[in-house]
Formats: C-alpha cells, structure tokens, sequence
C-alpha cells in the first residue's frame, strides 16, 4: 500500500483514482441524514505553503446565520491549529452521534462533523499515512469525505494551483452538485485578501475559471502576517472577535470566504452581494449569535 501510495504521488493521482478512493470511504462512513435537501460544505484540504488562521470554520458560522444549512465537516491539525482544535478550544463536544448532528443541521442549520467519529474506516489509514512523509492522495481526500446523505455544494480550499485542474472532475464525478474551488496567494488553502485566488465554479453547467481580486473588492491587504495561523485558543478569541464586530484583515478575509460560500451554494449571483449580506450578518449579531447557539447546546463537559 505504502509503495502504490508513493507510486501514484510521484507520477500524479488520476481524477479516475481520486473519485474512486473518496467514494469507497464516503459509502464507509457513518451516514448523516437531515431535512435539508442540499447543503454546504466549507473547509481546506490543509498543507498550503501558507497557514492562515481557521478562516472556514469561522465562515461557516456567517453563512449558516444567513439560512444556509453547513455541515462543516473537519478534523484536528497535526501542527498548528485544524477546525476541530478550535470547536474544542471554543468549549464544544467534538464527538456527535449521525442523530445529534443530523437534529443540530435540522434546527439551527449548522453541525461540525469531527471526522474520525463518522470515519472508522480511515483509522487502517493512519499507520500508512505516517509511515510516508510526502503528500499522498490523502490530503486531498479529506474534504470529499462529507457524511451527510443529502446533496452537497461545497467552497473548497485547495493547497496547489495544480488541484484546480485535478478536482473539478472528482467534485461531478463523487456527485457533488456545485462546488467552487479556491488558491489563494500566496499559497493558501483560503479565498486570500492579501492577492488574488484563483477559482473554478464547478456546475452541471460545465466550468467557470476566474480570478477574485480583493483589490476590486474592497478588501485587500497587504500584510500577510495579518492573516496568519493562530494557535487554538487564540483563533477561539479571534473567532469572537470577528464575528462580535472586530474589524481589520480577519474580519475582511472572513467576509470574504463566508461570501464564497454563498455564492458556492448558489445564495448569491455575485461577491458584491454576498459581502453585504455576510458584513450584515456580522454587523446585527446573527453571525455571532449563531456561534453562541452552538457552543451551548453542544457544551464540553
């Protein structure tokens, strides 16, 4: 396993491999079922050149006060500060049944879906994927993992400008129905406000490729130490921060990610209208108070 794992890395995964691997595992995992018939996903696959603080986490809290329903689907991070490491540090209980997240997404349009607890099949993985210290497919394969059993859209981040010609056909293959795809620079996994992404809108339609610039969007800058990882306790006081109305490049660069995630389920035709909406939801406390929402009715004892 380890050698074709290697093999396939050196010479370059097909779409036919990746769609294949990411499908086994999603019928494997623990299914999620809710009232909703789409949903969204909002997450990275990690490992970008440059790490920011836990921008989609934070995000999935702005487009879900907005009435898209997010199962933020993630896990720890072996350095730094992953979206389960927040959860944790914000004071929520990680591990949901499929009932308790399917009745949170059904309620309150949001759930955090810790992936080792609807993954068991991905624990014969972690000895494998230790044993190799170079990227495999399997920090790719991550976020196609959602599961929940309704139709999904999805903003993904992506650690590679590459990807962005790999994914598009994995995301139609693996039934995803809308998806955009994000590199922001200066090498990040994120929608940046520091330089311009690239993006693929994925549809049934076919393929979009564009370029999101934050200069013509009002919301550049141009520090990227502005926007850099925090460690878990910190993003839990930035996440507050953010939402409770803080401004500045964490604010700007939320914004703008929970706009991409409107426009990547479909809420939105265009990022104008999608940084109104999400700098409102901010501004009257939906978006905080859709954080607060959940970290009490899924408290850490």
């Amino acid at each position: 396993m380890v050698s074709s794992l290697t093999e396939m890395a050196r010479r370059g995964e097909t779409p036919q491999e990746v769609s294949a691997l990411a499908s086994a595992f999603r019928d494997a995992s623990v299914p999620v079922n809710t009232v909703h018939p789409v949903v969204l996903d909002m997450c990275g696959t990690g490992g970008a050149r440059f790490r920011t603080f836990n921008v989609s986490s934070i995000a999935s809290f702005i487009v879900s006060s907005l009435g898209v329903p997010v199962a933020k689907h993630g896990n720890r991070s072996n350095r730094g500060c992953g979206s389960a490491d927040l959860f944790e540090a914000l004071g929520t209980r990680l591990m949901l049944t499929p009932e308790e997240a399917g009745a949170s997404l059904d309620s309150m349009c949001f759930a955090f879906l810790y992936a080792p607890g609807f993954h068991p099949a991905m624990r014969y993985a972690v000895p494998i994927r230790r044993e190799i210290s170079t990227r495999t497919v399997f920090n790719m394969l991550g976020p196609l993992l959602n599961p929940v059993r309704s139709r999904h859209r999805q903003l993904l981040g992506v650690y590679s400008p590459q990807l962005l010609e790999l994914l598009p056909k994995v995301v139609r293959d693996i039934g995803t129905e809308r998806a955009l795809l994000v590199h922001g620079r200066p090498g990040m996994d994120e929608v940046s406000v520091v330089g311009p992404t690239s993006a693929v809108l994925v549809t049934s339609d076919g393929e979009e490729r564009f370029l999101i610039d934050p200069r013509e969007l009002g919301l550049y800058h141009p520090d990227p130490s502005d926007i850099c990882e925090l460690d878990p306790i910190m993003s839990a006081a930035a996440a507050r921060d953010i939402l409770g109305g803080t401004v500045g490049a964490r604010r700007d660069m939320v914004v703008l990610n929970a706009a991409c995630g409107l426009l990547a389920y479909g809420a939105v035709d265009d990022l104008d209208r999608g940084i109104r909406k999400c700098e409102a939801a901010i501004d009257t406390g939906k978006a905080l108070a859709k954080l607060n929402q959940y970290v009490s009715r899924f408290r850490s004892l």
